[in-house]
């Protein structure tokens, strides 16, 4: 068993990370002075042994930088990326206080382009590391060692899928020997015991050999909790609740503190980001000038077409719904004859339609007649990717047959979204595209973005569904 031998391998793990940094500065020397020459003022090259108290100190520094950060924290039931992000803080932390405490001291020089090149390199290596380690353990797991053992309180509905999961994923070396709960007669075909009441916890911890207690409880036995977290704490035992609610909480919400106080989101949102509020606007105004820039041939050819083949306005212009429910301008080239905005509003448009000018429907199948919304990107009011904007009217339709429709407001409308180049565009269904809508919100990421945006080029502008 890797249990008795956890110690060892704590401190092999450690051991391992300051080989391997210092492996990484010995290389990052190398790089520096063989392919980046000094200045002609330079006296000489420095020997990495005038270098040997500069790495110690790095190693004292990261050791303690690593165990603050929670680096070599147990993470049985986190993804074995989960150290990359900790290792990248480490580094430049530490990196960070070495530098500072050279400047402060004066005690030592060192050259800038050799941390420059440290940093990144040591960051793959214990990066990759890790990743083999924690893989290595997780296959040892599997197998049955390193195992730990983990007590339910609470053999309802989450009890029992918590235990469902566990059993399913060994790799977490979790195992479940039992259940504590208040009502035994109720339940049937269980795959572990139950080894008493809540109230017996004390006596079964005393009796078993118990590494997690897992907290499974009902809102109407919450006045258990307390009881049980008390006696965990008071035999050393880590212990964990699964709030009753977890059924209305998506498995990437976010876990928010405010002053001591946790706040439970119910779904991931992405507009809580820095990639989302600067990233994507960033790219939004570049994509958008830069394309504007490329039509505007084109554009002004449609303008000119549109004006010469019907009376009205070049541009359409309709209220829409965007981020959080708000009304905003939304211009589209008019493809209808004038009509009262009252009936646009309110009506779908259908095969056929004679409301249509002669060049409608070949701007709407062509999708040139959304180009003129590249100008509401720029303003802010949509992004280049995101839910398609709807009418309130519509909306308020759809939000009383679909519970979930206006979550898609919480982010930004969109010229194409994911939906969309799933081919649920124009007269699709609507449960289908919110489907669509959401799932691109709880996963949303700027590389998902780029993918939404090559799909529309690549399977083309054309909407078999416009009309």
């Amino acid at each position: 068993m890797l249990r008795e031998r956890s110690g060892f391998l704590n401190g092999f793990w450690r051991l391992v990370d300051l080989v391997l940094l210092i492996f990484c500065f010995t290389v990052a020397y190398y790089i520096r002075f063989a392919f980046f020459p000094l200045l002609p003022e330079a006296q000489s090259i420095p020997t990495l042994a005038i270098y040997l108290p500069n790495i110690l100190l790095l190693s004292f520094l990261w050791l303690i930088v690593a165990e603050s950060l929670g680096l070599y924290k147990s993470k049985r039931i986190e993804t074995l990326w989960a150290d990359w992000k900790i290792i990248a803080y480490a580094l430049v932390f530490t990196v960070f206080l070495y530098m500072s405490i050279g400047f402060i001291s004066k005690s030592f020089d060192i050259s800038r382009l050799l941390l420059i090149l440290f940093t990144p390199f040591a960051f793959i290596v214990l990066g990759g590391w890790h990743f083999i380690f924690r893989l290595l353990l997780s296959q040892a797991r599997v197998k049955g060692y390193n195992q730990r053992n983990l007590l339910i309180i609470g053999a309802g509905q989450t009890g029992r899928r918590f235990a469902y999961e566990i059993s399913t994923h060994r790799e977490t070396g979790y195992r479940v020997i039992g259940f504590l709960d208040d009502h035994q007669a109720s339940i049937q075909d269980l795959s572990y015991p139950i080894l008493g009441h809540v109230s017996d916890i004390r006596s079964v911890l005393s009796e078993h050999l118990i590494d997690r207690v897992v907290v499974a409880l009902s809102m109407n036995e919450s006045q258990h909790i307390h009881d049980v977290v008390k006696e965990c704490e008071y035999a050393g035992i880590e212990v964990n609740i699964i709030p009753d609610l977890f059924q209305f909480i998506h498995p990437n919400a976010k876990v928010l503190n405010l002053n001591g106080i946790p706040l439970i989101g119910v779904r991931p949102n992405p507009v809580d980001t820095w990639q989302y509020v600067y990233l994507k606007r960033l790219f939004d105004i570049v994509f958008s000038l830069v394309i504007l820039l490329i039509v505007s041939p084109l554009f002004l050819f449609l303008m000119l077409m549109i004006k010469l083949t019907s009376k009205g306005p070049v541009f359409f212009v309709q209220k829409r719904l965007g981020t959080h429910g708000r009304p905003f301008r939304f211009y589209k080239f008019r493809t209808m004859y004038a009509r009262d905005e009252r009936e646009s509003d309110t009506r779908w448009t259908t095969k056929d339609d004679d409301r249509v000018t002669w060049i409608g429907p070949i701007l709407r199948s062509t999708s040139l007649d959304e180009l003129p919304q590249f100008w509401n990107v720029l303003r802010g009011d949509m992004s280049v990717v995101g839910p398609r904007p709807e009418r309130p009217h519509f909306a308020k339709l759809f939000r009383e047959d679909i519970p979930a429709y206006m979550i898609r407001h919480q982010v930004k409308t969109g010229l194409t979204g994911w939906a969309q180049v799933n081919g649920l565009r124009g007269d699709t269904s609507i449960e289908k595209r919110i489907e669509f809508d959401l799932y691109y919100i709880e996963n949303w990421s700027f590389s998902f973005d780029l993918r939404i945006i090559l799909m529309t080029i690549v399977k083309g502008f054309m909407n078999q569904n416009a009309y």
